[in-house]
């Protein structure tokens, strides 16, 4: 039965065991390691390749393939038998006699579908094997719980490759295969060190310093002595609750410190350290309002543009006005960067924090330069390969080790706050100016493409949802008007047969 209401919508198969499955989704046989000699199938099946061959003497054991003089076996065939040998001793499937497949929609993109596979381990019944995963871009509730049996399918025949093994955990003689020995699973404490060499080494240098903030302050001391798989909801909500009462910190801030958890557990989990079995935990969120953010106004930002005591200045602004560059952007752009003759700039790294990176604090890309822009910057000629240098002089490169702490991004976004007074303007620093340009052209009816290309993101929801903070009346006037358009359902002059008709209620 699946609901269709958006909610929580489940598939039951009935009595589906793995024969049923194998049936529907059969093994390729084409496949390099479809076909097993007599030694390697009793290998796979943990015993003496004797016993396969009284077995084979006396007409029992797994279906045989004769190849002439020799001896073989479908991998298929071996996963099958398995499957019929665990359910006669139990009297059951080896996967629950009701495989349960949710699927309700993905919570980070509702156009997707998130699937919910329950089924029991094919070597040691007492252990359920759950796992969560996305479905294809595309699929439907339906389609998606069809793709999610086919994946549960393929998840039994992973677990049966290897049966000396129990979600990655090497078992002892006479250990419980539900519980592994716990002086295997390491403390966050003593992954963390991995979780940042092996994943956060990769991030950009303002996502470093955020992941080892994190740690130093909140998490360390709360979830640092715990084990991996004793990190659950409630030791989550415990780090949730320490920051929000007892430290007052922001909504926001909060839930990125304990997204930085789960990204850590999602890691230790692909680097074997966590069963793939394992539960990862998943907060629920409260939904928040979206804080009015007010723009600046046309007429405002002509006026932050005029207020320039300089060239160097007014190309400054105009940078962050005509181009919507961020601070950091600005304070990493080269010479050899901006094109005048072409009327383009290729926006290609930044400086953040007092360092340099060879990546833009967006996607990197070209921006076109307005004629006043084009005009400013050629004005505007210091020394140096860098077009923004303090005291004359700034190349980082240039700088020791020690003190690359100097902070241009800062030193430039004084000078922006100290012309938004100047200008009369609410001084909310040089990212707002981004937020008001992009704001309105919005407004003018730009489309939202061009100012997704324009701001350099990555995906349109950011676009839409971060840096467009349009008047919803507006946006209402303009449906209310288009909604008045005689033509609004249709060409009144289109011959009948070729549209559709509409009936107008009164």
């Amino acid at each position: 039965m699946i609901a269709v209401d958006g909610g929580p919508q489940q598939v039951k198969g009935g009595a589906v065991g793995v024969r049923s499955i194998a049936r529907e989704r059969s093994l390729d046989i084409c496949d390099s390691d479809a076909v097993l000699t007599a030694e390697d199938a009793a290998n796979f099946l943990k015993l003496s390749p004797r016993t396969l061959e009284k077995w084979r003497s006396e007409g029992a054991g797994p279906p045989v393939l004769r190849m002439g003089r020799r001896i073989a076996y479908a991998r298929r065939d071996l996963v099958r038998w398995l499957a019929e040998q665990e359910a006669r001793g139990r009297k059951e499937s080896s996967v629950r006699d009701e495989l349960e497949v949710t699927c309700r929609p993905y919570f980070k993109d509702r156009t997707r579908q998130h699937v919910d596979i329950h089924l029991t381990h094919p070597l040691d019944p007492a252990q359920p094997v759950r796992r969560r995963i996305v479905a294809p871009v595309g699929m439907d509730a339906v389609a998606a719980t069809e793709w999610g049996r086919a994946e549960a399918f393929k998840l039994y025949r992973e677990l049966c490759r290897e049966p000396a093994k129990v979600d990655n955990v090497e078992r002892k003689e006479g250990e419980s295969p539900k519980h592994p020995n716990h002086n295997t699973v390491k403390t966050l404490a003593e992954f963390w060190p991995q979780f940042l060499a092996g994943h956060v080494a990769e991030l950009k240098h303002s996502s470093k310093l955020n992941y080892e903030s994190a740690w130093a302050l909140h998490i360390r001391e709360v979830l640092g002595p715990i084990r991996l798989d004793e990190i659950d909801e409630k030791l989550l909500s415990r780090l949730r609750k320490r920051m929000r009462q007892e430290l007052n910190l922001s909504y926001s801030y909060t839930r990125q410190i304990c997204e930085s958890v789960s990204v850590a557990l999602r890691y230790a989990q692909s680097e074997g350290e966590l069963p793939k079995g394992h539960d990862l935990p998943e907060l629920t969120w409260a939904k928040q309002r979206k804080p009015k953010v007010e723009v600046y106004s046309r007429e405002g930002l002509e006026r932050f543009i005029a207020v320039a005591k300089n060239e160097e200045e007014r190309a400054l602004h105009l940078l962050l006005t005509d181009g919507a560059l961020r601070i950091g952007e600005c304070a990493g752009l080269m010479w050899k960067d901006i094109s005048l003759s072409e009327h383009t700039m290729e926006v290609t790294r930044c400086v953040s924090r007092g360092v340099l990176q060879d990546t833009a604090k967006g996607e990197d890309g070209v921006v076109p330069l307005s004629p006043r822009l084009v005009e400013a910057l050629r004005g505007y000629r210091p020394r140096g390969d860098f077009v923004f240098v303090p005291d004359g002089e700034y190349s980082p490169h240039s700088f020791p080790r020690e003190r690359r702490e100097y902070v241009l991004e800062g030193t430039l976004g004084m000078r922006v706050r100290r012309a938004q007074g100047l200008a009369r303007l609410a001084v909310y620093g040089p990212h707002r100016i981004r937020h008001s340009v992009l704001t309105l052209l919005a407004r003018m009816g730009v489309s939202p493409y061009a100012l997704q290309a324009l701001a350099r993101h990555a995906r349109m929801a950011t676009t839409m949802k971060y840096y467009i903070h349009l008047n919803q009346g507006e946006l209402a006037a303009q449906a209310v008007a288009a909604l008045a358009d005689p033509d609004a359902f249709g060409n009144a002059k289109a011959t009948r047969g070729n549209t559709p008709e509409f009936t107008l209620l009164t």
